[in-house]
């Protein structure tokens, strides 16, 4: 198993930029969607950009997945097509399977179909906008008191 390489599975927003940053530090990354649009937007920015159904175990296989380190399903608006790949993944034998979700309950039926690790991009963002929020106020409050000092 190669410890930086990545297949991301569904290229919108999430699934492109996700593949953008990791190739940027340096992994390889195999980025797969069915919309060759899509594929098309990514393919010189990743190690491989491939239109393919991820739904379909036998066309899983022939990207050889179990040399990834991590799957991620970042399939947005599509939750069977989320199912799917995920139960597709598991049928072929990945083991470290994140998959995006929209939901708590979404999380809930994919951690049940199998997925390692679910993010639920809009809840955690939000999380993490608020902590940066305040840590900014905070840190601009601190610079005005040492400026007045």
């Amino acid at each position: 198993m190669a410890q930086s390489r990545y297949l991301i599975i569904g290229l919108g927003r999430f699934g492109a930029a996700l593949a953008e940053s990791l190739a940027e530090q340096g992994a390889e990354v195999i980025a797969v969607d069915r919309d060759m649009a899509m594929v098309d937007a990514v393919k010189q920015k990743v190690a491989y950009a491939i239109e393919l159904d991820a739904t379909d175990p036998q066309a899983l296989l022939s990207i050889d997945p179990l040399k990834c380190r991590a799957a991620i399903v970042a399939i947005g608006e599509n939750f069977e097509a989320t199912v799917l790949t995920l139960a597709a993944l598991k049928e072929v034998g990945v083991r470290d399977i994140v998959a995006r979700s929209r939901s708590a309950r979404e999380s809930r039926i994919l951690q049940a179909v199998g997925a390692t690790q679910v993010i639920e991009l809009e809840y955690e963002m939000g999380r993490t906008f608020g902590k940066r929020l305040i840590g900014g106020a905070e840190a601009q409050a601190a610079l005005g008191q040492a400026l007045k000092a």
